[in-house]
């Protein structure tokens, strides 16, 4: 815990920065507030008292001020729309996202690094090409594409699968399951050709590493020398690219929520963004800040399972 909290706590002025950026990038967006929520009908004083109210009159460093006090007290705000806390309203879809987001980790951990270590066995050989075509097909489509198509497939013309996939109660498990799963296989299949690959150069190089050819010459088994050995060398890298892949995942988490139409909080960015709900926009952008940084500080933390030399500094 203490290693976390240190790690935490170098990862500060990062936050800092993101969060004063996205105050900032937030006020640029063209439109007008006022004129979206009350309409293009609104009176002048009309859309004064809204800025009196919503603290849109006062100055942008002013403005800034506010938002540092709000985010040390732990407030978020309140919507410009619904009037609800913004923290309320991102805590009721927020299990969704996550559920979605470490979903597609696994598919993509799960899937990539078997792939991956195959393919390295297979140098040069048909099951290596076969792996380098599937992850060059992975990598060639957009989530958002292979959404489509995996909806029209699995659940229009197959039927295996719900077509709206919108959360269910925990007290349905397999109906939460089978709404889960497609999503899920979306965001895996875009990781796992990056999980894969990367898998494979790490065992490449390491299967070609001097205490490999030693452990050959011992007559210890090859499936030893490779899952436990080799493998085990080329997790820091895989561990590394899950966490820096992460941030990238939340992002392809919006597209999958919306194409198959679940709740989370790709939802909300994309409803704050078309009505210019300033305060719910913030609060959406410090929760992915704030996710991004905490994977990021216990990915450093899995390092020291990870890699001994790790434990030892």
């Amino acid at each position: 815990m203490r290693y976390l909290g240190q790690r935490l706590i170098t990862l500060l002025p990062t936050l800092f920065a993101v969060l004063t950026l996205a105050f900032v990038l937030v006020r640029i967006v063209p439109g007008d507030p006022a004129l979206i929520i009350l309409g293009d009908q609104a009176t002048p004083d009309a859309i004064a008292r809204f800025h009196v109210q919503t603290g849109l009159d006062r100055p942008i460093w002013q403005q800034y001020l506010a938002f540092l006090s709000q985010l040390v007290h732990g407030d978020l705000g309140v919507s410009m729309i619904s009037k609800r806390p913004v923290l309320t309203a991102m805590l009721e879809v927020l299990p969704y996202t996550l559920e979605l987001s470490l979903a597609g980790v696994l598919v993509g951990v799960a899937l990539g690094v078997p792939l991956g270590v195959v393919a390295a066995r297979s140098n040069g050989g048909p099951v290596d090409w076969l792996v380098r075509i599937l992850t060059l097909g992975g990598l060639s489509f957009p989530a958002f594409v292979s959404a489509v198509m995996m909806l029209l497939f699995f659940s229009v013309w197959l039927g295996w699968f719900p077509v709206i996939s919108a959360g269910r109660p925990l007290s349905d498990p397999w109906g939460r399951f089978m709404s889960l799963a497609l999503p899920a296989l979306n965001l895996g299949l875009v990781m796992m050709a990056y999980v894969a690959r990367v898998t494979r150069g790490g065992m490449m190089n390491t299967l070609r590493a001097d205490y490999i050819r030693t452990a050959r010459a011992k007559g210890v088994p090859r499936r030893r020398i490779v899952w436990k050995h080799a493998l085990r060398n080329v997790l820091l890298a895989v561990v590394t690219f899950t966490g820096l892949y992460f941030s990238v995942l939340i992002g392809n988490s919006v597209l999958t929520e919306i194409v198959f139409n679940r709740p989370g909080l790709g939802k909300l960015v994309i409803g704050a963004l078309e009505r210019r709900d300033y305060t719910l926009l913030q609060g959406l952008v410090v929760a992915y800040a704030v996710l991004v940084v905490l994977v990021n500080a216990l990915t450093d933390l899995c390092y020291k399972f990870v890699d001994p030399r790790v434990k030892a500094s």
